[in-house]
C-alpha cells in the first residue's frame, strides 16, 4: 500500500533548484533593464549633440522679439510702456477732436483749444505680473480694487476706432483716472475700493497668454476681473497669473463691444463696481460682526471668571495696594535722599571749582554776561583758561545762594548759534575771549 501511494503521488522538485532558478531569472531581468536604460541614455546624449547646432542656428536665425518671454519682467514692462505710448496717441487724438468740436468759431478760442493737453493715462506702465502684485498688495491692506484688462489687436480695424471713440472718451478717461486714484490712494487719503487698468497688445507675451486664459475670441477685448490670492502652492512660472487667481466679473469683446456707446460701456463698468463694492461691504460687515460676537463671548467669559474670583481677589488686591503704596513711599524717600545727596555733592564740587573773581584789568581775563531765563543779567570775569565747567559751577553756586530753582541748564550763544555741552572746553577755545554773552536755558521748563 505504501509503495502504491508513493507511486501515485507526483514527485516534488528539490527546493535548492527552485531558488537558484528564480535568482537567475531576476538577474537576467535586471541586466536587460540596465541595458535598456543605458541605451536610452546614450540615445538622449546623441540627440542633444545632434540638435545643439540646430538650436543655435535657430536662435541666430529667429532671435527672440522685444516682447517675448512670459517670465521676463523687462519684456513685460516694455510691452506695457509701449501700449501706454500707443494709447497716448489715441488719447491725444480724442482730446483734440473733442476740443475742436466744442470750440467756437473765434480764432483766439481755436488757438487756445489747440493747445489743450490730454488727460493722464490711466493704464499701468508695469508688466502684468507686477500689476497683479500691486493689486494684491492693495487688497491685503484695504478694500479690494478690481483690474480692468484691455487687449488690443493693432491690425484689427475696430480696435483703433474703439480706443479713439470709447476708451479715450473724456467721460471714460475721467472715470478710469478717478477709480485708479482711489485704488492707489493718490487722492490724498487712504486707499479705497477702486480700479487698476492694464492694457496689452496681443503681439506681446502677456497679451497672448491673457487672451488664452481669459477666453478672448474677438477684438477689441475688455474684461473686468477680481484678483484673489491662491489658497496654497508656490508660484508657477508657466502660469501668467502666478500665485493669483482671477474671477471674471465682466467680459465684452468684438462687435458686442464696438456697437456700444461710451456711456453704455461706462454704465456697465460702474454697475459692476457698485455690485462689487456692495458685495465687499457685505463681506466686511459679516467679518466685523463675527469679530464683534467673538469679542462679546470673550467679554462674557472674562466677566464670569472675574465674578467667581472677586471675593477671593479683593483682599489680595487691597494687600497688594498697601504693599505697593509702602514700596512707592520708600522709593520716593530714597529718590529724594539721593537727589539731595547729589545736589549737595554738586554744590560742594561747584564751590571747589569757583574761585575769586579776577580783579578788573587782570591779563587774560574774560568778561561773561550770563542771561538767565527770567531776563536777569549777571556779569562776571573769569580767567581765559577757565573751562565751561567753571562757569557752570559759578551758576550752580549762584542759584543755590539766591534760591533760584534751576537744576538742569545749558549754555549757548545767540550769534553765532553755539551750544557749549563739553565742560572741558576752555573759554579761549570756545571763542569767548575777551567778552561774550551766554544764554542760560532751563532744560526742565
Amino acid at each position: 500500500a505504501a509503495a502504491a501511494a508513493a507511486a501515485s503521488s507526483p514527485a516534488a522538485p528539490p527546493s535548492g533548484n527552485v531558488s537558484r532558478s528564480d535568482s537567475a531569472t531576476n538577474t537576467a531581468g535586471n541586466n536587460s533593464t540596465s541595458i535598456v536604460a543605458k541605451i536610452y541614455l546614450l540615445l538622449t546624449l546623441l540627440l542633444k549633440i545632434i540638435f545643439y547646432p540646430l538650436r543655435k542656428i535657430s536662435q541666430l536665425a529667429f532671435p527672440p522679439g522685444p516682447y517675448d518671454g512670459l517670465t521676463s519682467s523687462t519684456a513685460s514692462d516694455r510691452a506695457a510702456r509701449d501700449f501706454v505710448a500707443l494709447f497716448r496717441t489715441y488719447l491725444a487724438a480724442a482730446t483734440a477732436s473733442s476740443s475742436s468740436s466744442s470750440s467756437s468759431s473765434s480764432t483766439l478760442e481755436n488757438a487756445n483749444t489747440a493747445n489743450v493737453s490730454p488727460p493722464p493715462n490711466p493704464f499701468s506702465t508695469e508688466g502684468y505680473r507686477a500689476t497683479l502684485a500691486d493689486v494684491a498688495s492693495t487688497s491685503s491692506s484695504g478694500p479690494s480694487p478690481l483690474l480692468l484688462v484691455y487687449l488690443h489687436a493693432p491690425h484689427h480695424p475696430d480696435c483703433a476706432a474703439f480706443c479713439r471713440r470709447t476708451l479715450a472718451s473724456s467721460k471714460m478717461i475721467r472715470c478710469l483716472n478717478d477709480l485708479e486714484a482711489t485704488a492707489s490712494g493718490t487722492h490724498g487719503g487712504s486707499r479705497g475700493q477702486g480700479m487698476r487698468c492694464f492694457g496689452a497688445s496681443v503681439h506681446s507675451a502677456d497679451g497672448r497668454h491673457l487672451a488664452q486664459s481669459l477666453g478672448a475670441a474677438a477684438y477689441p477685448f475688455l474684461c473686468l476681473v477680481n484678483v484673489k490670492s491662491r489658497s496654497g502652492g508656490g508660484s508657477n512660472e508657466s502660469n501668467i497669473h502666478g500665485n493669483y487667481a482671477l474671477e471674471v466679473y465682466l467680459r465684452m469683446q468684438g462687435r458686442q463691444l464696438t456697437n456700444l456707446s461710451p456711456d453704455t460701456v461706462l454704465a456697465y463698468l460702474q454697475t459692476v463696481m457698485r455690485q462689487h463694492g456692495a458685495a465687499a461691504a457685505e463681506v466686511e460687515s459679516r467679518r466685523l460682526q463675527r469679530e464683534e460676537e467673538a469679542l462679546l463671548r470673550q467679554e462674557q467669559d472674562r466677566e464670569y471668571r472675574e465674578a467667581l474670583e472677586a471675593d477671593r481677589a479683593r483682599e489680595a488686591a487691597r494687600q497688594a495696594e498697601r504693599e505697593k503704596g509702602e514700596e512707592a513711599q520708600r522709593e520716593q524717600e530714597e529718590a529724594e535722599r539721593l537727589a539731595q545727596e547729589e545736589r549737595e555733592d554738586g554744590l560742594a564740587r561747584a564751590l571747589s571749582l569757583v574761585g575769586d573773581e579776577p580783579p578788573a584789568g587782570t591779563a587774560d581775563t574774560v568778561r561773561i554776561r550770563l542771561t538767565l531765563p527770567n531776563g536777569r543779567r549777571i556779569d562776571r570775569r573769569f580767567h581765559a583758561d577757565d573751562t565751561i565747567e567753571v562757569v557752570r559751577a559759578f551758576l550752580i553756586v549762584h542759584f543755590h545762594e539766591n534760591g533760584v530753582d534751576i537744576a538742569n541748564f545749558s549754555l549757548s550763544t545767540s550769534f553765532p548759534k553755539r551750544t557749549y555741552d563739553d565742560p572741558a572746553v576752555t573759554l579761549r577755545e570756545g571763542d569767548l575771549v575777551p567778552q561774550a554773552v551766554l544764554m542760560v536755558q532751563d532744560l526742565d521748563s
